[in-house]
């Protein structure tokens, strides 16, 4: 088969992005499986024009001509909307973020951003022959916000490439120095709700006082966090980190003794996944997609949203508890293992092929 996946995501910028990061794995998959896969997206991005203008300059760019020859053409998110239902061949949408559902978070620019993307991403859901979520929880709000009958939307997760993360963190392995260590990782907007974990760091301190929180990534909401940082006196005990790369990151992960994003809202939450494929134990908060992978005590700890305490409570007692952690860490590596490239890819292959069923709204 000769498969197209759309992505406005530039060839310079693809490490960064995680839902490309999960379609290039996806790609190779699907080659490993004998597929012919294409990318078709932006070579660059232009200096300082926001991510918004270019996404829907590439998108109208966009032609039937740039995917001609192939037999599925897929849209990650909202990019290819325009050629939803304008193809001869079947058009997928593939959702990850369900836009229209992380903009409730936000605030300013970037939920106004959020919310017209997403108008182009519910053209995009309607007008296409399947449509794709990683999760039951984003198939439910695909279905409430879009209009999108349920049983017309397949849930295939995110692959990760598990062999090339168990190879990094192998190079990093062995015994460490140093104070007990919670790692986050994640772009620093409202909804990852990060400063909650900020605050907690302050509890945490009480109990725990030699405990460190590495915070990796970058966002909006960076100068926040820094000033709580600094109004909680935390300078000793928070490190932003900002962004690193693949090496810097597997590193992070090894070198950590629990994972923590208290997120209000997660599609799916591909690094949650790659910390149980290093053996860590997670810690995240309830009511998001991240709770059909992490089972409360089983490996992690799942708290209530906008709980500090309950989230300073959960991390101080996994600190505390190196037989716990170790007991979730094995269970956690037995759960990243089910989402490797060739099996996700045959997922998604089995989800393309299969009718769906229910009307396509108008």
């Amino acid at each position: 088969m000769r498969i197209r996946l759309i992505t406005a995501t530039p060839q310079s910028v693809r490490e960064g992005s995680g839902t490309f990061v999960a379609g290039e794995t996806l790609r190779r998959g699907l080659a490993a499986l004998g597929h012919e896969v294409r990318v078709v997206a932006p070579a660059r991005r232009a200096p300082r024009v926001p991510y918004t203008l270019h996404r829907f300059a590439f998108n109208w760019r966009l032609g039937v001509g740039d995917v001609r020859g192939a037999d599925l053409v897929v849209g990650f998110d909202m990019d290819g909307f325009r050629l939803a239902g304008r193809l001869p061949v079947a058009f997928v949408a593939y959702i990850h973020g369900i836009l229209a559902d992380e903009a409730r978070f936000e605030r300013g620019l970037v939920a106004a951003s959020m919310r017209l993307q997403s108008r182009a991403e519910r053209t995009s859901v309607r007008r296409a022959a399947r449509v794709l979520t990683v999760s039951r929880y984003a198939r439910r709000r695909i279905s409430e916000i879009y209009g999108i009958p349920p049983e017309r939307v397949a849930v295939v997760p995110p692959p990760l490439d598990v062999a090339r993360w168990r190879s990094a963190l192998e190079a990093h392995a062995g015994p460490r120095d140093g104070p007990a260590t919670v790692l986050c990782v994640g772009r620093m907007y409202p909804r990852k709700n990060i400063a909650s974990l900020v605050r907690a760091a302050a509890l945490l301190r009480a109990r725990q006082p030699s405990a460190q929180v590495r915070i990796v990534g970058d966002g909006p909401e960076r100068s926040r966090l820094e000033h709580l940082v600094r109004r909680l006196n935390l300078g000793g005990h928070v490190r932003l980190e900002g962004q690193l790369g693949f090496d810097e990151l597997a590193r992070a992960y090894a070198e950590c003794d629990i994972f923590c994003l208290p997120s209000l809202q997660e599609g799916f939450g591909l690094v949650f996944l790659e910390a149980m494929a290093a053996g860590r134990p997670v810690v995240c908060c309830s009511g998001t997609a991240v709770e059909e992978l992490v089972e409360d005590g089983v490996h992690g700890v799942v708290v209530p949203q906008r709980n500090d305490a309950a989230l300073a409570d959960a991390l101080a007692r996994l600190l505390a508890d190196a037989d716990a952690r170790r007991r979730m860490g094995s269970a956690n590596r037995a759960v990243a293992d089910r989402f490797a490239p060739p099996a996700v890819a045959q997922q998604f292959l089995d989800a393309v092929s299969t009718p769906p069923t229910g009307e396509v709204p108008r």
